[in-house]
């Protein structure tokens, strides 16, 4: 990342710290853009859009959410609310005097992202989904997710989940950091299929050091930035997993009308394996105008093909505002 885009921290409530880029815009037509996030990444995943954007006029505002870096990152997974995220962004909005915002999400950013869409749509100008589409609030059960993925696509989509869930998971993590990283960032994404995304095979992948070469858009930099953040403490990461585990938005969002009336920009990698397009494929039936779009690319769309993204991006924004 440029390294004139320096991260700050500021004290946006009692005790809740947030880490985070901000370049404002001179440029009033210009909206700020608000990339969250998601595992097992940080806001340092969206560097080429920011780079891009801000150079565009745009105003470009990325924190390390709830769990990275130097942001506010506490073990009790009671505290990872989607609702509880979005009013941290919402404070941190105020903190930076911005008003409304265009909200990118990608992977678990896509939760806080949409939150911030159903709670506060005035706030929000539109939202851009990466690789993970919207899908109305619903209690999970996760056996049944496993046991339908498995039915419908051969093997289990999130199986991995069940890892991330152990008690054990956060330390063999950051005790086996490049070879979990050699699996996520894998240089063959159809790896997912049989070695992560299925019930055991990342708990085994870590464990067994399976050799394998990593993404080649991945610089040295890049891989550095990754193994510092695995690392640096892995529970809070995780704990986003185990509180969408223990249904933990349900009481906040089972009566919440779950219509997007903001214009939403869905991109979607055809080679991403757990996150697969067509698992979204019913998301226009709860969103007013949407424009979806599928590259050819892993989970890491932003990072793979910085190019596209940043052309249908922009290519939204000046049809949306």
């Amino acid at each position: 990342m440029n390294t004139a885009f320096e991260s700050q921290n500021s004290i946006i409530a009692d005790g809740i710290n947030y880490e985070y880029i901000c370049i404002k815009s001179n440029d009033d037509s210009k909206p700020t853009l608000l990339f969250l996030h998601g595992f097992p990444s940080s806001f340092y995943c969206w560097r080429h859009q920011i780079e891009y954007f801000s150079k565009q006029g745009y105003g470009c505002l990325a924190p390390n959410l709830m769990g990275y870096g130097k942001t506010y990152s506490p073990l009790d997974v009671n505290e990872y609310k989607t609702k509880s995220m979005v009013q941290h962004l919402i404070a941190l909005l105020e903190h930076l005097n911005l008003n409304k915002v265009i909200v990118l999400g990608h992977d678990w950013g896509v939760r806080p992202a949409i939150g911030f869409v159903l709670y506060h749509p005035e706030r929000t100008l539109g939202l851009v989904l990466f690789n993970i589409g919207y899908r109305p609030p619903a209690w999970l059960d996760f056996d049944q997710v496993i046991q339908r993925t498995r039915q419908i696509f051969g093997y289990e989509l999130f199986g991995y989940w069940e890892f991330f869930n152990s008690d054990d998971a956060a330390k063999i993590i950051e005790d086996n950091a490049d070879r979990f990283l050699d699996l996520f960032y894998t240089s063959d994404p159809a790896l997912w299929k049989t070695d992560l995304a299925p019930l055991g095979k990342v708990r085994e992948w870590v464990t067994n050091k399976k050799p394998t070469t990593r993404a080649s858009y991945l610089t040295d930099k890049d891989n550095e930035v990754m193994h510092q953040c695995l690392t640096e403490g892995m529970q809070p990461k995780l704990n986003w997993y185990k509180s969408i585990l223990i249904n933990i938005d349900w009481d906040d969002e089972k009566h919440h009308d779950s219509k997007i009336k903001q214009p939403v920009l869905y991109i979607g990698g055809t080679k991403d394996y757990v996150c697969i397009p067509k698992l979204y494929a019913s998301q226009s039936q709860h969103i007013t105008d949407l424009k979806s779009v599928e590259l050819e690319t892993s989970h890491w769309t932003m990072e793979e093909n910085p190019e596209s993204v940043n052309h249908e991006v922009e290519t939204w924004i000046k049809h949306i505002i």
